[in-house]
């Protein structure tokens, strides 16, 4: 049986996956992500900025990118000693 953790993971990853169709109205290009600024900026955004605005939403707590992050590894410090 998969884990909450799995049925999330490849829910958000078949989402994502829009993001790299060509028709999609999000798209973005993988060609655009080669330069290093312009993947440093998605990687962040991928990794800081969308999740701590979904952390706010989903828990009426404003946080910036740090705070959000000493949340994040929280999350992975919990995760490791399971």
């Amino acid at each position: 049986m998969k884990t909450k953790q799995e049925e999330y993971t490849r829910k958000i990853l078949e989402q994502l996956e829009t993001l790299f169709t060509e028709n999609s109205d999000n798209a973005i290009s993988l060609t655009e992500l080669e330069d290093n600024n312009n993947a440093a900026d998605f990687f962040h955004a991928l990794a800081n900025l969308a999740p701590a605005v979904v952390y706010s939403q989903l828990t009426q707590k404003q946080v910036n990118t740090l705070e959000f992050n000493h949340v994040a590894n929280r999350l992975c410090m919990i995760n490791a000693v399971r």
